[in-house]
């Protein structure tokens, strides 16, 4: 139905963007790296290239397989998108330094971060529900003796 269509556009919409983003990319990468800067290119230089373009596309097929298999209107793919814009800025940043690919740090730190984040957000306790309230009457709830173990 509708839904069908409604990702299918979507998917479409996805890729157009991508394809242009890696055109632009691309075109930039060739033009300042490979014919402006011909001289310092070497055998790492094109395996850098290589590696950039199997992280791109491993990220764009991740990202539209996530969009096909999704329910609904819900957005499961933010990390991979945000990997692959950070590799993109580390392709465009590694033509004038080579000192870009210490963005790639960015990876490890927000994973610790994400890690730290979400058990600080868990409560250390659980609430006692076992006293409620009736009718606006509270209960007394009878103290129970403290019993301590031997160490």
């Amino acid at each position: 139905g509708s839904a069908a269509k409604k990702k299918t556009k979507i998917i479409e919409e996805k890729k157009k963007f991508f394809m242009m983003l890696m055109g632009i990319v691309y075109g930039i990468d060739v033009l300042l790296r490979y014919l402006w800067g011909w001289n310092s290119v070497g055998f790492y230089t094109f395996m850098g290239t290589l590696w950039f373009s199997v992280v791109n596309a491993g990220c764009m097929s991740n990202i539209l397989a996530s969009i096909q298999s999704s329910h609904g209107t819900e957005k499961n793919y933010e990390k991979t998108e945000d990997l692959m814009y950070i590799n993109v800025a580390v392709q465009i940043l590694s033509i004038f330094t080579a000192y870009a690919k210490y963005l790639y740090l960015l990876v490890p730190a927000f994973a610790v971060y994400t890690y730290y984040s979400s058990r600080s957000s868990k409560p250390s306790f659980v609430p006692d529900m076992s006293e409620e309230d009736d009718g606006g009457k509270k209960k007394k709830k009878k103290k129970s003796k403290i019993k301590y173990a031997r160490r």
